[in-house]
């Protein structure tokens, strides 16, 4: 990422882009990362529309679509995966580093236990997601 990386909204389905944008600085150097949206209150309709056309029970709610429970089994196995690979790891390390500032040993054990987590949660154990 550098400071002409742009963000997007996600908003029912589509990546839109806004009227303005900030920057958000990076920690590590305190040069522009990339910009973010800064979506207005004129902006806004579309992203109501869309919180109101899902159900109470949310679009992704186990209990009423039971194929969830092996999706996200799958979406937990694949992230383990993923974050076996050095360089994806050492990605991430950077990234939190550039969110929250801290040291890469503190970075480093707090990613291990996030993928020791999604590493518990490859099999049946995902249902207590729900």
């Amino acid at each position: 990422m550098n400071g002409n990386d742009k963000g997007f909204n996600l908003v029912q389905g589509k990546w839109v882009g806004t009227a303005t944008y900030n920057d958000l600085p990076d920690p590590l150097t305190g040069k522009p990362l990339m910009k973010v949206p800064a979506t207005t209150k004129e902006e806004i309709e579309p992203f109501i529309d869309s919180l109101k056309s899902v159900p109470k029970s949310g679009l992704h709610n186990p209990f009423k679509n039971k194929e969830r429970y092996l999706m996200l089994s799958e979406v937990n196995r694949k992230v383990v995966e993923t974050m076996h690979d050095p360089e994806v790891f050492q990605f991430f390390v950077k990234s939190i580093q550039r969110c929250c500032g801290k040291s890469e040993k503190q970075t480093i054990a707090e990613l291990k236990v996030t993928v020791d987590f999604f590493e518990n949660f490859c099999g049946d154990r995902v249902r207590f997601l729900a």
